[in-house]
C-alpha cells in the first residue's frame, strides 16, 4: 500500500467518531469496577489495569507498527446505563475527589531510554526493590508503600497488554491470506513476546516499544510525547545497519509508520518529535535517523508530528536545506529552537546541566525536561489587554479583567478569575503623565497575575492530594526514588508556565497612549476609553492614524521596543515571585496555541487600533500587518529581550512567499536568516508557506482543502479547523518575498 492510500486512511481513522467510545466506557466501567477502593492512587491504578486488561486491540491492513483506537466498539444499551450511572457518581462527588482523575499533564516525555535498555520487567523490579527497602517506623512509608503498590499494579498491567498484544497478533496472521501479510505479523507477535516487558534488542523492538508505551498512555488519559528519538534509537538502527539487520529503506518505512500512528492517535493536536542538538554529556546529535525524521514530514504529508529542530551552530548546511526546502513545499515544519537560549533559561531556572540539554518543545513551543516532568505548561492563559478596560473605564467593567483563564489542555478545566485580588484605587484625572499612567498598568497586571496564578496554585494542591499517574510515575525521574507520585511531587520539575497572548497588543498599546495621550494631546484618557468602549464607531480615521503612525514593536524601532523590554522584564519579575505548592518556580510564556482567538472574541478594543473580537497577538513578533520594516527588523527587536527568561515557550511566525523561497537563492536567504536569528539569541521561529489567494480558497472551499497546513501560533493546524478570526488572523500575516 502506498504513502498516498496510508494517507487517506489515516486521515478517516483520526476523525473517526467511534474512536473515543471504548475509552470511554472501560473508564467508567473501569470506575465502576474500583468503588471499594478508598486509597486515590490505587484506585487510578486498579482503573488503568482494568483499560489495559479489556481494551480492544485492532490492526489496519497496512501496520508495521501496533497502537491505535478501536474502531469496532458499540456500547450496549446496558453499558451506556452503566457509563451514565458512573457520571452521575463522579458528578456529584467530583472527579478530583474520587481519585478517578489522572495527574496528567499531555506534555510530558517519559524515560524511553529505560524502558528500552531494562523492559518494563526491569522497571517492576525496581519499584519492589524500592518498597522492599522501606523502614515501616518511618511517617512516610505508607505514602511511599501506596505508591509503589500502584505503580505495581499498572507496570504489571501493561505488560499483560503487551502479551495479549501478541497474541491477539498471532490470531490476525492466522486468519491472513497473503503470506507476505501473514509473515509481518508473525514478526510483530514475535516483537511483542520481547517488548515492552524486556529490553529492546533491535531498532524494529525499539521503536514499537516506545509507540506502545505512547499509545497505552494515551489510552489512560496520560498523554506523552515522543521526544528525541534520533538520539535514543539511533543506538539500535546504528547496529543493526552494520550487522546487516535492517535497511535504511526498512528503517525509514518504520518511522513513516510512527509519524502515521501520530495522526491516527492525536489528529491535529500537536505531538512533539524533536531531533538535532547534544546530547546529556554535550555532543552534537546529528545522524542518519535525523534526517529522515526531516525527510519523512515529507513522505507523509499529514499534521503530525510537530517535528523540530533543536538547532546549534554546528548544524550542518545540508540539513537546515533539507529543512528549508520541504517548508517551502507548504508541509510548516520543522520549527528551529535555540539550544544555547534554552539551555541557558532551564539552568537559571534550576535544572541540572545534564537535564538542561535534554529537553523537548513539548507539543507547541513549552520546554519541558525528558523524563523528569510534571510540568504545567501554557498555565494560565493570561489576558493582560484587560488591564487596559480595568483602567481606563476606571474599574466599572472590572468584572471583565480575566474572564478566561483556560489552566491548560490536557489537565482539567477552565477556571474563572473575575476579579483583582485586592482594591486599585485611582482616578483618570490624576495620570497626568505616561509615567504614571504605566506605573498603574503595571500595578493592575501584577494583580491580574497574582490571581491568575493563586488560581493554578489551587488546582496543583488538588492534584497533590487527589489525583496520580502510577505508570507515567514509573518512568519518570525521580518517583521511583522518591516513593512520590509525579503529581505530588515525586518529579524532578514541577513548575507552572503562565501565558501572556496579546502581550504585543499591550505593548503597540502603550506606545500608542503615549504618543496620542501625552505627547500630542490628541484626546484625553476619558475619550480614549469612550473610544475604545464603542470599539471606534465613528473613529475611522483616528484608528488608522494610531495603527499607521505609532509606534509598532516588531520594527526596530526603540520607542515601542523600550516598552517592550520594561514590560517584558516586569512579567518575568512578578511570574517568578510565585512558588507552587510543590516548592516550584514559575516562568513566562508567549505563544497562544488558538487561544489569542477566543480571548480576542471576548476582548474590548484596545488602544494599539485593533477592534473587538478580533484575535489577540499570537506570538512575540509584531502585531498582524505591523510589521512594516521587514523580517530582519522583527527579529532585531525581539532580540533586545532575554528570551532565555521564556523558557515556558516563545513562537515567531514568519510567512514567506512561496515564489521566493523555492528559488534557490530565496532558499539560501531564509538559511541564513534562520542562523542569524540563531545567532541574535532568539529563541524559536517557524514558517508559514502558503499564498493569500489558497487562504481564501480554502475558506470558501473547505472540502477541498481539508489537509491544507498551516502554522498558527507555536503548532500547526489544518486550516479549515481554525476559528475564523483565527483564519483571518492567519490570511492577513505579512508575506515576506513575494513578488
Amino acid at each position: 500500500m502506498t504513502n498516498t492510500e496510508i494517507k487517506e486512511i489515516v486521515y478517516r481513522n483520526s476523525t473517526d467518531p467511534r474512536r473515543i467510545e471504548e475509552r470511554q466506557y472501560l473508564y467508567y466501567k473501569g470506575f465502576l469496577e474500583t468503588a471499594g477502593e478508598n486509597i486515590h492512587n490505587l484506585r487510578r491504578a486498579r482503573m488503568d489495569a482494568y483499560m489495559l486488561d479489556h481494551y480492544t486491540i485492532e490492526v489496519n491492513a497496512f501496520d508495521l507498527l501496533v497502537g491505535r483506537f478501536s474502531l469496532t466498539f458499540t456500547m450496549t444499551e446496558e453499558q451506556r446505563r452503566e457509563a451514565e450511572e458512573a457520571r452521575r457518581i463522579i458528578a456529584i462527588t467530583g472527579e478530583y475527589q474520587c481519585g478517578a482523575k489522572q495527574a496528567n499533564t499531555a506534555h510530558r516525555v517519559p524515560d524511553y531510554e529505560l524502558l528500552l535498555r531494562e523492559g518494563a520487567e526491569g522497571v517492576l523490579s525496581r519499584v519492589r526493590k524500592q518498597r522492599e527497602a522501606l523502614d515501616p517506623g518511618t511517617e512516610d512509608f505508607y505514602e511511599k508503600d501506596l505508591t509503589y503498590q500502584s505503580m505495581e499494579i499498572s507496570l504489571s498491567a501493561l505488560i499483560r497488554f503487551g502479551y495479549r498484544t501478541s497474541e491477539s497478533l498471532e490470531q490476525y496472521a492466522q486468519c491472513q491470506l497473503d503470506i507476505n501479510r501473514k509473515n509481518e505479523l508473525h514478526r510483530l507477535a514475535k516483537i511483542f513476546r520481547q517488548i515492552p516487558a524486556k529490553p529492546a534488542t533491535t531498532f524494529y523492538e525499539a521503536i514499537q516499544s516506545m509507540w506502545f508505551l505512547q499509545f497505552v498512555f494515551t489510552l489512560l488519559d496520560d498523554v506523552a510525547l515522543s521526544g528525541r528519538m534520533d538520539r535514543y534509537l539511533y543506538p539500535y538502527y546504528k547496529k543493526d545497519i552494520d550487522e546487516g539487520r535492517i535497511t535504511r529503506a526498512f528503517a525509514m518505512q518504520l518511522i513513516e509508520q510512527l509519524y502515521f500512528k501520530h495522526n491516527e492517535i492525536y489528529m491535529s493536536w500537536p505531538a512533539s518529535v524533536m531531533i538535532g542538538g547534544v546530547d546529556r554529556f554535550g555532543q552534537p546529535v546529528w545522524n542518519e535517523l535525523t534526517y529522515m525524521c526531516i525527510e519523512a514530514i515529507r513522505t507523509t504529508g499529514l499534521i503530525n508530528p510537530s517535528v523540530s529542530v533543536c538547532y546549534t551552530e554546528d548544524m550542518p548546511d545540508d540539513l537546515l536545506r533539507l529543512c528549508t526546502e520541504i517548508i517551502a513545499e507548504g508541509y510548516t515544519r520543522p520549527a528551529f529552537f535555540n539550544d544555547a537560549v534554552i539551555q541557558k533559561g532551564l539552568r537559571n531556572a534550576g535544572v541540572s546541566v545534564a537535564d538542561a540539554r535534554d529537553y523537548v518543545h513539548s507539543t507547541c513551543v513549552e520546554i519541558t525536561p525528558n523524563a523528569a516532568s510534571n510540568i504545567l505548561v501554557a498555565t494560565p492563559y493570561v489576558n493582560l489587554c484587560k488591564a487596559f478596560e480595568y483602567v481606563l473605564y476606571e474599574k466599572k467593567n472590572s468584572y471583565t479583567v480575566g474572564p478566561l483563564m483556560n489552566v491548560g489542555p490536557g489537565w482539567g478545566g477552565v477556571e474563572h478569575c473575575t476579579y483583582l485580588a485586592h482594591d486599585v484605587s485611582f482616578s483618570l484625572d490624576a495620570l497626568d503623565t505616561f509615567e504614571k499612567f504605566f506605573d498603574l498598568m503595571k500595578t493592575v497586571i501584577s494583580e491580574i497575575i497574582a490571581s491568575h496564578i493563586a488560581g493554578v496554585f489551587r488546582i496543583t494542591e488538588m492534584r497533590r492530594r487527589y489525583t496520580s499517574s502510577p505508570l507515567a510515575s514509573a518512568f519518570l525521574n525521580d518517583c521511583i526514588t522518591l516513593g512520590k507520585d509525579a503529581g505530588a511531587g515525586g518529579a524532578r520539575y514541577n513548575f507552572c508556565y503562565p501565558n501572556f497572548p496579546g502581550i504585543i497588543n499591550v505593548i503597540d498599546s502603550l506606545a500608542a497612549i503615549r504618543q496620542i495621550v501625552y505627547e500630542e494631546k490628541r484626546l484625553t484618557l476619558q475619550e480614549l476609553a469612550s473610544i475604545c468602549k464603542s470599539n471606534y464607531a465613528g473613529q475611522e480615521p483616528l484608528r488608522q492614524y494610531i495603527r499607521n503612525h505609532c509606534p509598532k514593536f516588531g520594527n526596530d524601532d526603540d520607542r515601542a521596543d523600550a516598552l517592550a523590554i520594561e514590560l517584558y522584564d516586569f512579567i518575568d519579575k512578578e511570574v517568578s515571585g510565585h512558588i507552587s505548592p510543590l516548592g516550584a518556580s514559575a516562568h513566562p510564556s508567549y505563544f497562544a496555541y488558538v487561544v489569542h482567538g477566543e480571548m480576542g472574541m471576548i476582548t474590548d478594543a484596545t488602544p494599539d487600533g485593533r477592534l473587538a473580537g478580533e484575535a489577540l497577538s499570537e506570538h512575540l513578533g509584531a502585531v498582524v500587518g505591523m510589521d512594516r520594516s521587514g523580517p530582519t527588523a522583527v527579529m532585531h527587536s525581539i532580540a533586545k529581550l532575554d528570551q532565555s527568561k521564556g523558557i515556558g515557550g516563545i513562537a515567531t511566525n514568519y510567512r514567506f512567499a512561496k515564489n521566493f523561497i523555492q528559488t534557490k537563492a530565496g532558499n539560501t536567504a531564509v538559511c541564513n536568516f534562520i542562523r542569524s536569528f540563531m545567532k541574535k539569541g532568539c529563541f524559536e521561529i517557524q514558517f508559514n508557506v502558503v499564498d493569500k489567494q489558497t487562504l481564501l480558497d480554502a475558506r470558501e472551499n473547505p472540502d477541498a482543502y481539508r489537509t491544507l497546513l498551516v502554522r498558527v501560533a507555536g503548532y500547526s493546524d489544518y486550516f479549515v479547523n481554525l476559528a475564523e478570526n483565527v483564519k483571518d488572523e492567519v490570511i492577513a500575516r505579512t508575506e515576506n518575498g513575494g513578488c
